[in-house]
């Protein structure tokens, strides 16, 4: 006889994650949770779905896998600039064991960043995954958001690119000990970042979660200028170059994605920023990005493609 679903739910689930939030006047355990916030004070809400065999290789660990899943959803409220509160989790798991798997590596990234467990649900399936909703808090007219870019403004950036991608690529030709195999392992959210950078009024970020050629053309796009990248810029550039060569580096930096870094647009003499974001380009007048290593331009050709594209 089976453990049962509502057993695996109590024992998985129940009281983990983070604290308990004073907003919250209903959590796990009813049909659904209930909170309230702050006067003053916006909910901000993102939904993220990770997939066996799409998002991790069938081979990696599942509580890593979960945990990832859980940190990639996070660093969409960093983009924004909130502050985290809540998570809901739907479990879609082969048997009871990769529940409690996926189960222990997710409560242990809300853990960790102190991120209450609100809610979810879990369910049998032929492919293990995850869905993640999480939902933070900011002062009510502060997100930062993708259209609000200037053409007079500088790009910068809060951690790595091109990592994740390397280490993955390693990962896959069996190099489980790689050099960058440890950035595929762990995702650190730029949440500390995201707060910073919004109350030291920057207007407009987002993660870089399907490389930056990609994430940077939706800022672009939504704000209707041109963005011009020095890839030499980068934190790390020297690092990627050296270990992989720049044809690699190249096209990890471009379509790689699931860095989680965080690309912003903010006037260049917004100097406090220097310290802890990387000033890597500027916006113009016009519309798309070129990317460029010094003062050499690189093509699509020499990037291998646009990006990645789940239907593509």
């Amino acid at each position: 006889m089976g453990v049962g679903e509502f057993n695996l739910i109590q024992a998985c689930f129940a009281g983990q994650g983070g604290n308990p939030k004073s907003g919250t006047r209903l959590g796990i355990g009813d049909d659904a949770s209930v909170h309230h916030l702050a006067r003053g004070m916006e909910l901000v809400v993102s939904t993220d779905s990770a997939i066996e065999s799409i998002h991790w290789p069938n081979d990696f660990p599942l509580p890593q896998a979960a945990d990832r899943a859980v940190c990639a959803a996070l660093s969409d409220l960093a983009a924004m600039g909130a502050e985290p509160l809540y998570a809901w989790l739907n479990v879609m798991a082969q048997d009871s064991k990769s529940v409690s798997a996926m189960g222990d590596g997710a409560c242990a990234a809300l853990a960790r960043y102190d991120v209450e467990l609100s809610g979810g649900d879990t369910c049998r399936s032929l492919v293990n995954s995850l869905s993640v909703t999480v939902a933070g808090q900011l002062p009510a007219g502060t997100a930062m958001r993708r259209s609000e870019a200037n053409e007079k403004d500088a790009v910068w950036i809060v951690g790595k690119a091109g990592f994740h991608a390397l280490g993955l690529q390693q990962w896959m030709g069996g190099k489980k000990k790689g050099y960058f195999v440890n950035y595929l392992q762990e995702i650190k959210p730029k949440l500390e970042a995201g707060v910073r950078l919004r109350e030291l009024g920057v207007r407009c970020c987002i993660d870089i979660s399907d490389g930056l050629l990609q994430d940077a053309g939706h800022i672009a796009d939504a704000s209707r200028l041109a963005m011009d990248i020095d890839l030499s810029l980068l934190p790390g550039w020297d690092i990627l170059c050296r270990k992989a060569g720049e044809k690699h580096a190249l096209r990890a930096v471009a379509h790689g994605g699931e860095d989680y870094a965080l690309l912003l647009t903010a006037p260049d003499a917004m100097r406090f920023l220097d310290g802890f974001a990387v000033k890597i380009g500027h916006c113009a007048i016009g519309s798309g990005v070129s990317l460029r290593v010094g003062k050499r331009s690189i093509g699509v050709a020499e990037l291998g493609g646009k990006g990645y594209d789940h239907f593509d």
